[in-house]
Formats: C-alpha cells, sequence, structure tokens
C-alpha cells in the first residue's frame, strides 16, 4: 500500500504528536508498507521503506497562533494535490486532517482535551467544535489511544463504532535501560516522590499536593514537580506554603529523556490524578523504570494501567496519601508493583502500536 503521512507539524520541539510520528514512522516503513512522509524534518531520511516529500519549513510546529493557522491553509489548500500527484492509496494524518481529501483519509484523534478544556486549548477548541466534525464525517476511520477516547469520540461526534480504532501507544525503549539515564541538575533530594504533568486544573497538581501535605511528616520523601512554569505555578506555591510544605517542592522543567527517565527510576512513586486524559504517557514510563504509579480512576489513566498502578478517586487526597504513605514504609510492596508494572509496560511497544495501526489503515482501505 502506498500510504502517505501528515508529518509537517514535525519540529525540534519535543511534544507528544513528534513522539508519536517517530514511533510510528520507524516501524510502519520497514513492515510492508511504501511510506511517504510530508514533512520538512530530515530525522526520517534514512529509514527503510521510507520516501520524504519535502514541504515548507514554516510549517513545522512552534506554537503560534500565525504557525497553526499557516499550516491548516497549507493543509487544505496545497497538500490535496500533491496527494494526487504522488497517486497515494490513503493518507494518514496524525493531528490536522483534510475537509475534502482526494483519497480515504484515517485521522488520529489523541484526546477531546480542547473541546471538553476550552480554557486550557482556546485556539483549539473552535477546530474541534466546528471543523474537526467534518473532517471526521469525510475520513474512512479515526484512530484514538484508549477506549475512553473511543466512548467520548463516538459520543460526542456520532461516529458509528466500527469507523473508530484503538490503537495503543508505544514507550521509548531506552527507559527501560538504566544506563541511558542522568540525574537532573534539579533534583537534591535522595528520596522523593514524582509528578509529571503541566500546572493545568485538569493535571489536578492541587490533589496531589494536599495528598503529600498530610504525609511529609511521616515520610522522608519530598515531592518533585516536572512541568514547565506558566502563570499556574503560582497557585501551586501559594497552595504549598498555606500547606507548609514549599520547602519540600522541587520544581523542574526543560529535561531531557535522560534525566527524565533517571527521576522515573528513582521515585518512590509517580503520581498523576488528573480529572482526563486521552492515554497518560507518565504512569507508563513511570512503571516501565519499575517505579509504582498512583493515578485517578477517571477517563484513560487506570485503563492503561491496568491491575499494575494503583487508582481511587481523583480528587481523593486521603486515599492519595495512605497509597503514598505505604509506597514509602513498604519496601517489598514496591519491588512487587515495581516488575508488576513493568511487565505492564513492555506491552506498550511501538511495534504493537504499528501492528495495530497497520490493521486500521488496511480496514480503511478495504
Amino acid at each position: 500500500m502506498r500510504l502517505a503521512i501528515n508529518a509537517t507539524t514535525v519540529s525540534k520541539l519535543h511534544n507528544g504528536i513528534t513522539t508519536f510520528v517517530d514511533g510510528i514512522v520507524q516501524y510502519l516503513g520497514s513492515h510492508g508498507h511504501e511510506l511517504l512522509v510530508y514533512t520538512s524534518a530530515e530525522r526520517y531520511a534514512n529509514l527503510a521503506g521510507v520516501t520524504l516529500r519535502r514541504t515548507p519549513e514554516a510549517l513545522a510546529f512552534n506554537g503560534s497562533a500565525a504557525n497553526n493557522f499557516r499550516r491548516f491553509a497549507w493543509t487544505q489548500a496545497v497538500l490535496p494535490s500533491r496527494l494526487k500527484r504522488d497517486r497515494v492509496d490513503l493518507f494518514f494524518s496524525p493531528v490536522e486532517g483534510l475537509l475534502h481529501s482526494p483519497v480515504p483519509q484515517v485521522v488520529a484523534v489523541h484526546d477531546l482535551i480542547p473541546l471538553f478544556y476550552p480554557v486550557e486549548c482556546p485556539r483549539l477548541h473552535h477546530y474541534y467544535k466546528r471543523v474537526l466534525p467534518y473532517i471526521l464525517k469525510g475520513s474512512a476511520r479515526a484512530v484514538v489511544p484508549s477506549q475512553h477516547t473511543k466512548s467520548d469520540l463516538i459520543d460526542r461526534y456520532n461516529l458509528p463504532e466500527d469507523k473508530v480504532s484503538v490503537v495503543y501507544y508505544g514507550l521509548r525503549a531506552e527507559l527501560f535501560d538504566a544506563d541511558a539515564d542522568s540525574r537532573p541538575a534539579c533534583l537534591e533530594a535522595a528520596r522523593f516522590f514524582l509528578f509529571v504533568g503541566s500546572f493545568a486544573p485538569r493535571k489536578n497538581l492541587e490533589t496531589v499536593v494536599r495528598a503529600f501535605a498530610t504525609i511529609h511528616a511521616e515520610v522522608p520523601e519530598r515531592l518533585v514537580v516536572v512541568a514547565y512554569p506558566d502563570e499556574r505555578q503560582q497557585t501551586i506555591r501559594e497552595l504549598a506554603k498555606s500547606l507548609n510544605v514549599l520547602d519540600k517542592l522541587a520544581f523542574c522543567s526543560g529535561l531531557s529523556n535522560s534525566e527524565l527517565a533517571y527521576l522515573y527510576r528513582h521515585a518512590t512513586g509517580l503520581l498523576l490524578l488528573s480529572e482526563y486524559e486521552g492515554f497518560g504517557y507518565p504512569p507508563l514510563e513511570a512503571m516501565a523504570t519499575r517505579t509504582p504509579a498512583i493515578v485517578s480512576d477517571s477517563t484513560s489513566l487506570a485503563e492503561v494501567v491496568g491491575d499494575a498502578g494503583i487508582t481511587g478517586a481523583c480528587r481523593d487526597f486521603e486515599a492519595a496519601a495512605a497509597a503514598m504513605r505505604r509506597l514509602s514504609r513498604e519496601q517489598l510492596y514496591r519491588e512487587l508493583l515495581g516488575k508488576t508494572g513493568e511487565a505492564r509496560a513492555r506491552q506498550f511497544t511501538w511495534l504493537n502500536t504499528a501492528k495495530q495501526l497497520s490493521d486500521a489503515l488496511v480496514t480503511a482501505c478495504s
């Protein structure tokens, strides 16, 4: 099959879309598909089965509104003619699909955060509300990373169930290799609990801080928060100060993959008590390093960690505190969860992701 992939958004900046595209391109090109990748990035140039189709570098993601508009306009106005010229059998878009595709189209919808949380994603909210329904209507199939997101997509966009395929994401292989780790400069504590995410209210860091404040006098751990600074960080600092734990929090950002892996591997446990996630990478990444994960039982998180993690209501800080206390005090319990978590995480490989995606694409063409 002559398959085209829309990778115009891929840039030097790290984000979830780039991780997803990196994973699938590497495997799809070497497993029977003739792969045309529309991108300005050079990272795929020497991969087996991959042919680059150059796109303007100005389309690559940089986070600005002008950049997003420019890429959307080019995608809708120019890309269709290039797909026809290249005689593509199927077009797959991991980010922005076509309103009028000249060939069968499959689109990925990673989550519905912009639809449910317009304050967090004001620009994308209008796209998800007014544009995405038309793209989905004209697509042969949609691909999502969890059963929960599939249910959301069916409910919100009135899609037939057999038109949506679940394709779980893969994990970076180096997470399983301790030799690839490097200690970040922001880490001073010998023992710590870990949060990886953002300061968005949806991530529910407030409950994590309240849980930590409940037990901080009983355990040797501190709390390490990995998140890019924004205006909402001050709210968390003020909460921590009011609970007398600000001096036991460390804030880290801009970490390399190896530095983040170090934090995962040496944490007593990771906490992610989000109200909503489309998939949820941090718990799986922690589990890959044999670190137990405490997650909310809402949306996709409990689905992803399965029986290998600790789950509870997202606002129940007392339950989270009890789980943290036990992880801190009971080494055998921590080790048992670590082994179970690693076994669970090893199921999430990019090879499995590519196979699931390939099946969805072949079905879309049949």
